[in-house]
């Protein structure tokens, strides 16, 4: 499998990236990361990611090494030195030691093909969750390297059988699942948790909200319960890999007819549309 690694700017691998045993990023979680679908050797989305961890290091007091148009050279770059056509790519900011601003970028690019077609075609399967996502916590809104409640819960549903796990709030409300966000379709209307509910806004959720009103679509964001959700007529999930991946089980019982449905199908040619013409580089 091709892969490539810039560290600061400078070819490395995987056992010589030269991370400082001190950064805070290694130390704490310190740090954040953006993950880009690669296609056609471009990777998608690129300043929709930059944005956002842009703003996120803004609030959490991270330094950008560069600034945003150095991060996008750079991802420009390694994924053209590592001739990934199809793949991955993966940029992480640290915050460094404290001592000085020496936070560092971290690169990856690597093939893969994260999703499978037969996963579209079918469906995948959600889990709920036995412990809480905090909506009250300063992190939730950004996508940092503390990333293990959303390890810990993927691989609960993983060991059960399912996708993906789905949290509900401490009020008992949907939240997100722990690599995306969740979009349900009601009397026909598109709905999807607040960030207020304590989820990642993410990128295709957002082009998603955006491009409702492109499909004829009414999108409202809403809180609902896990009950709620089953009923549902149609059901989808979201990232940045997936683009809209429908889902045809919650628990044990189907949603909707058990097949992804027509509103997930055509927000996702939307997508679709909408992701091309955003591509970086």
């Amino acid at each position: 499998m091709r892969e490539f690694y810039l560290v600061n700017g400078k070819p490395a691998s995987a056992v010589t990236a030269g991370v400082s045993i001190k950064d805070r990023g290694l130390l704490y979680g310190y740090s954040l990361f953006e993950t880009m679908l690669v296609k056609n050797g471009k990777p998608m989305l690129l300043f929709h990611h930059l944005e956002r961890i842009d703003r996120s290091a803004s609030e959490l007091g991270i330094r950008l090494p560069g600034g945003r148009a150095a991060l996008a050279a750079l991802c420009c770059d390694a994924v053209g030195r590592s001739g990934v056509i199809e793949g991955v790519l993966r940029l992480t900011v640290t915050a460094g030691s404290g001592v000085k601003e020496d936070g560092c970028s971290i690169i990856s690019v690597r093939e893969a093909i994260p999703y499978r077609k037969d996963q579209y075609e079918k469906g995948v399967s959600l889990m709920t969750l036995h412990f809480p996502r905090n909506e009250r916590s300063p992190l939730v809104k950004h996508k940092t390297a503390n990333y293990l409640e959303n390890l810990l819960g993927r691989l609960e549903a993983r060991r059960r059988g399912y996708d993906e796990g789905v949290f509900l709030n401490t009020s008992g409300r949907v939240a997100e699942g722990t690599v995306s966000n969740i979009f349900m379709v009601r009397n026909g209307e598109l709905l999807t948790p607040p960030v207020e509910a304590g989820l990642l806004p993410g990128i295709v959720r957002r082009l998603v909200i955006e491009g409702a009103a492109t499909a004829g679509l009414v999108c409202k964001e809403v809180n609902f319960t896990r009950l709620e959700l089953q009923r549902a007529e149609e059901c989808f999930i979201t990232n940045s890999l997936m683009g809209i991946m429908p889902v045809t089980r919650l628990d044990d019982l189907p949603v909707g007819n058990g097949k992804p449905g027509p509103v997930t199908l055509k927000m996702a040619g939307i997508y679709l549309a909408a992701a091309f013409k955003s591509q970086g580089c």
